[in-house]
């Protein structure tokens, strides 16, 4: 009975009570007067012998009335499902003021409430906003459950989760049962017998029930309903799969929009706009993770006087990274900490060891490697930090830590070997899986098919790299140069020399570090001939320049030989073609006299010496032919024919013929040409080896060009600019975007010519190859001053990029260009070939 009841018959019980007493009271006096002698009047008077019996009973009317009036008011009538809300609970927290993003998640969950779905779990790891969208989307589904809603936080990444028993009990107090009740012996069964108590109370009633933060389906089960009418929505960082009726939703981190619109809504549009660059760097450093953004937002919404740049800054320290994005008990570091104490010791040191892998993502073999485990044991310590969204599933064998996660777990590692030790196993483990036969340091590139190194290096490419960066500024000299050795033959092929080079930046300053000449040179030789295929001719000549002269140092005259070939080829990209002949005729003279007269004892063997002699001539001969002194070069590119043949060298024979089919065509020779590049084709492309199947592609493009078979000449060349692009070499790409421009022009059409001009000059430029760079401005500014057009800034960039170098094609060009009166026919193709 509600109190309003109450109080209205408590006053209908006072006037009964007043009425009787005014009966009473005169019934009393009527009695004591007849007892005492008197006499009740006319009629009446039969009556007196009932005197005192009337006394009596009234004065039992009396005290009957006081107890009724008095005794307890009866239990509480609880309303029937459909009665008014007034009393039911309604336990939830406020909704997420700036609550933003989530739409697709949010109607996934509407979407399952409207189905009639009993439970939705929605699962992520810390900081992902979990809580937040449930308790949106529970503050919208509030109104549909009239009988309440309950709330309540599991801890279930804390090191003490709640016990459902002890919920359950507080549950069944909220419901109408508690310690000053009727049932309250019922309260004190185990969490089985609470559970059924639970179930029976809310049966055949709609609440919206809402867990937030559980631990495991086990802590979950004994708070859900048995019967169908109400919705339970968890929260958790692990997923719920055991579950069965549950909706599973997985919370992945905001997209770049959702991120940026939530730091909007918190630092205001104004900062967050007027540095697109700023912003884009403080949600770089956030991972995009909702409570990181909401924490830097908020820092920046207390501080006007902070820009987006002033943040970006404060977060670019990877050390002080996880102190910034602090805000109490919501620090990114908390919210993590709280599900990491939570792992046994086992667990613990696998995940803080994952944190010094550098790279990207990484597979079971390198988890082992870090954490110190046999190879079976990686995989089931994987899947438990996976199951606790410390660790992220990339694909079916590959793992990565959120970058907050992997600064968490590298601070746990702390001052101690622990971190040397773990990054130490990961470089031996990435040199293993990348270590191939021997290679001479003249002629890197891959004999076979597909060996298994260049297969790791194409999955562990940036990994390695990183491995072997952050060894060697950990001090790990040692490691990151062992690496850098055991990985340099599989990245000396396309598309990896650009990447060789900043495996080089590791292993050249590991060597300086250790102090060794034979490092250093070799170190410096890798990174010349790495700049040099990646288009940076200039700092490959550099580089090469330093091996030689460690080399030189060391008195070995192997590798010294290498190293005048490698600078002469360096030094014909750069356009000084008299000294880089002279490097060639040094190497060739080295080679012969090992070849005539071998050095007791020395390494170096005769057949070595002819395989560089060979090399040697090849690249002399290529330089002969752009001195313009063909019939010399097709005699010295015969030479290494010769000598590649007689040692049954495929791969060298292969190199070499295109070389002499190069020669021949520009001798005007092109059947004899065309014999000796095509079957280079499939050699070529049973090594793998693409720099040269571009090469020997372009070729046969220019010699159906030379022949007048327009329509096969731009297919050849068509696909090998389309093989250039796709293995990352902007070079060759460039070489043939030029050759692709005479077809055009033979073909009358000078605008795609001089487009194919352009986009080659600008490509030449972004890897800084200033000599082809320079070559194609000239090809330009003949093309469009043969249109009569003026060239003049064309020919000053040009003039200003190939400054100092000595180069015929270049000379040949400028003149051309300058002698051109007026406009001629543009369909010329004078642009040279």
């Amino acid at each position: 009975m509600s109190t309003g009841e109450t109080r209205v018959r408590r006053g209908l019980v006072l006037v009964a009570l007043a009425l009787a007493s005014a009966v009473t009271s005169v019934l009393l006096a009527v009695a004591v007067n007849v007892a005492t002698g008197g006499e009740l009047p006319g009629r009446l008077a039969p009556l007196e012998p009932l005197a005192w019996p009337a006394v009596a009973l009234a004065g039992l009317v009396t005290a009957l009335l006081a107890f009724w009036q008095q005794r307890p008011a009866e239990p509480p009538r609880r309303p029937v499902s459909g009665e008014g809300r007034r009393g039911s609970p309604a336990e939830l927290p406020a909704a997420p003021a700036l609550f933003t993003g989530r739409d697709r998640e949010m109607q996934e969950i509407l979407t399952a409430a409207e189905d009639g779905a009993p439970v939705v779990a929605v699962s992520g790891p810390a900081g992902v906003g979990k809580s937040a969208l449930v308790l949106q989307v529970a503050h919208r589904l509030a109104a549909r459950y009239p009988d309440g809603v309950l709330f309540v936080r599991l801890r279930g990444a804390s090191p003490e989760p709640a016990d459902p028993a002890d919920v359950l009990g507080r549950l069944l107090r909220t419901l109408g049962s508690g310690p000053d009740q009727a049932d309250v012996v019922e309260l004190r069964g185990d969490a089985d017998a609470l559970a059924a108590r639970f179930r029976s109370r809310i049966a055949g009633r709609r609440f919206l029930i809402v867990l937030d933060d559980a631990g495991t389906a086990r802590q979950v089960r004994p708070l859900l309903p048995g019967t169908p009418g109400s919705l339970v929505l968890v929260t958790s960082r692990p997923v719920l799969a055991e579950l069965d009726a549950a909706t599973l939703v997985r919370l992945e981190v905001f997209s770049l929009d959702e991120a940026r619109d939530l730091l909007v809504r918190l630092a205001g549009a104004d900062r967050v706009h007027a540095d697109p660059a700023a912003t884009e760097a403080v949600l770089r450093a956030c991972g995009n993770l909702p409570l990181a953004v909401a924490i830097a937002g908020s820092r920046l919404r207390a501080r006007p006087s902070w820009s987006i740049k002033t943040m970006a800054d404060r977060l670019a320290d990877e050390g002080r990274r996880l102190d910034e994005l602090s805000s109490g008990h919501d620090a990114v570091r908390a919210s993590v900490a709280a599900t990491y104490v939570e792992l046994d010791a086992y667990h613990q040191r696998v995940f803080r060891r994952l944190g010094a892998h550098p790279g990207t993502d990484f597979d079971a073999p390198a988890a082992a490697a870090l954490a110190d485990l046999i190879p079976a044991g990686a995989v089931p310590a994987l899947d438990r930090l996976v199951e606790r969204q410390l660790v992220e599933v990339v694909t079916s064998d590959r793992y990565r830590l959120h970058d907050l996660l992997r600064l968490f777990a590298a601070e746990q590692l702390g001052d101690g070997s622990e971190y040397p030790d773990a990054l130490r196993r990961l470089a031996r483990h990435y040199a293993e899986r990348v270590t191939g036969p021997d290679q001479d340091l003249y002629e890197p590139g891959y004999v076979g098919d597909e060996p298994a190194e260049a297969a790791a290096v194409d999955v562990e490419r940036e990994n390695i790299i990183a491995t072997a960066s952050t060894a060697e500024a950990a001090g790990l000299h040692e490691a990151a140069w062992e690496l850098a050795v055991a990985a340099e033959p599989a990245f000396a092929r396309y598309p990896y020399h650009a990447d060789a080079r900043r495996l080089w930046d590791a292993g050249l300053a590991a060597a300086l570090a250790l102090g060794e000449p034979e490092r250093i040179a070799r170190a410096e030789y890798g990174m010349g001939r790495a700049a040099q295929y990646s288009g940076d001719v200039q700092r490959g000549l550099d580089h090469a320049r330093a091996s030689l002269e460690w080399w030189e140092r060391t008195d070995d005259e192997r590798n010294s030989a290498a190293a005048h070939r490698r600078l002469a080829s360096s030094l014909h990209s750069v356009g000084r073609l008299a000294e880089a002949e002279d490097h060639y005729q040094q190497t060739i003279r080295l080679c012969d006299r090992t070849i005539a007269a071998p050095a007791p004892g020395s390494r170096w063997s005769a057949d070595e010496a002819r395989a560089l002699r060979a090399s040697a001539m090849r690249g002399l001969g290529s330089l002969i032919v752009a001195l313009g002194r063909i019939d010399e070069a097709v005699q010295t590119l015969q030479g290494a024919v010769e000598i590649r043949r007689n040692a049954g060298d495929s791969a060298g024979l292969a190199r070499a013929r295109t070389s002499l089919a190069r020669a021949h065509r520009k001798a005007g020779r092109t059947e004899v040409a065309r014999e000796l590049v095509t079957p280079q084709l499939v050699v070529f492309q049973r090594l793998g080896d693409a720099m040269w199947e571009i090469t020997a592609l372009r070729e046969i493009g220019r010699l159906e060009l030379a022949d007048g078979r327009l329509a096969q000449a731009a297919e050849h060349l068509e696909s090998a600019r389309v093989l250039a692009e796709r293995s990352r070499n902007r070079t060759g790409a460039g070489i043939t975007l030029v050759a692709l421009a005479d077809v055009d022009l033979a073909a009358g059409r000078p605008d795609a010519a001089a487009e194919r001009l352009r986009r080659a000059a600008d490509g030449f430029r972004a890897v800084g190859d200033r000599v082809r760079e320079g070559t194609a401005l000239l090809r330009l500014a003949l093309l469009l001053t043969n249109r009569g057009q003026d060239v003049d800034d064309i020919v000053e960039r040009a003039r200003t990029v190939l400054v100092d170098v000595e180069l015929p094609e270049a000379e040949e060009l400028l003149a051309r260009v300058r002698r051109v009166p007026g406009a001629a026919d543009p369909t010329r193709s004078d642009l040279g070939r």
